[in-house]
């Protein structure tokens, strides 16, 4: 498809659906001393510890579709922040039933999503090839957004201390998901779209899963909100609360997929990513993927929500490489 066409169904939607953060975030202590500590950056582990006991899950059944059950979990996360609605983990569990567990994903969705129809027609076409999905929602989002703020608003703000932690806190629940699930199949595969790909390749940094597979992520998260055409307001709450751009790299380094990437765990890795990507430009994708040490990367002629356009590629690509795998 055309570039020009690609990027203008993009730049139209942020245009018609703008992301704002409505009341400006600053963080408490301008004291980040704890985040970028040498020992965490050199051994993302002691980051992102988990405690030895997992946490019960709360299961209840929501619905079955043509044999796929579709299951409500819900648990408490192993961090905990200023925001009680924040540290129940929620997440939607799509099974085949009645069928020998093959694989499972772990799909994470990305930023200020206020619905998940797209990840959902993902684990259902996952789902129907005997590969459940695991969709985890990310802190600050949908039910884990606290009151009078919008799915993702406290996501991502000038409180850079409350991003960072947030990220701690995601990825430390992909590997209490991680543990629960290899109890129950053979393949456990890690898995996220925009930003939830970006704490994919960061959970991959203290998991080594089955396989990992990233769409639209890149790294050099204070690049890509300085650069990105979604997150000019994030930009310019990062600076009404007195940081630039060298000064948000350096808080972000934790959590930043191209300074992580040498801890890399999940030598299975493919990158999906679009061609004309504005939202994530591509530049970061592809010093992502050399940092990585170049693994297998698919680019599809689209910008970044133009990609809803080859949704039934892009799990044909994510199944045939998920039976590749050993």
């Amino acid at each position: 498809m055309n570039k020009y066409l690609m990027q203008t169904v993009d730049r139209l939607y942020f245009c018609l659906f703008p992301v704002r953060i409505r009341t400006p975030q600053k963080p408490d202590t301008y004291d980040f001393s704890h985040l970028t500590s040498k020992d965490c950056l050199e051994n993302p582990d002691l980051f992102y510890k988990i405690p030895d006991k997992i946490p019960d899950f709360l299961m209840k059944k929501v619905t079955d579709i043509n044999g796929i059950e579709v299951i409500d979990v819900k648990f408490p996360s192993p961090v905990q922040t200023k925001h009680v609605k924040n540290d129940i983990v929620h997440g939607l569990y799509f099974k085949a039933h009645g069928k020998k567990d093959f694989a499972t994903v772990i799909l994470l969705h990305g930023w200020g999503r206020n619905n998940l129809w797209k990840e959902k027609k993902i684990a259902m076409m996952l789902a129907k090839h005997n590969i459940n999905c695991f969709i985890l929602k990310l802190p600050f989002h949908f039910e884990r957004a606290p009151e009078g703020t919008w799915s993702g608003e406290y996501a991502i703000t000038g409180d850079l201390p409350r991003t960072v932690e947030g990220t701690r806190q995601l990825v430390a629940e992909v590997r209490i998901v991680s543990s629960w699930l290899r109890n129950q199949v053979e393949k456990v595969v890690i898995s996220g779209i925009s930003l939830g790909g970006m704490l994919a390749h960061l959970a991959m940094t203290v998991e080594s899963f089955d396989a990992g597979i990233t769409i639209l992520a890149g790294g050099n998260n204070a690049g890509i909100i300085w650069e990105g055409i979604a997150t000019r307001s994030v930009r310019d709450d990062i600076i009404n609360a007195g940081f630039t751009l060298e000064q948000a790299k350096h808080v972000y380094q934790i959590i930043d997929p191209i300074k992580m990437a040498k801890h890399n765990k999940t030598k299975n890795l493919l990158m999906i990513n679009g061609l004309y990507d504005e939202v994530m430009p591509i530049r970061y994708t592809k010093e992502l993927w050399e940092a990585l040490g170049k693994p297998k990367i698919r680019w599809y002629p689209c910008a970044h929500v133009s990609i809803a356009f080859f949704v039934k590629s892009v799990v044909n690509d994510m199944i045939q490489f998920i039976h590749e795998t050993n």
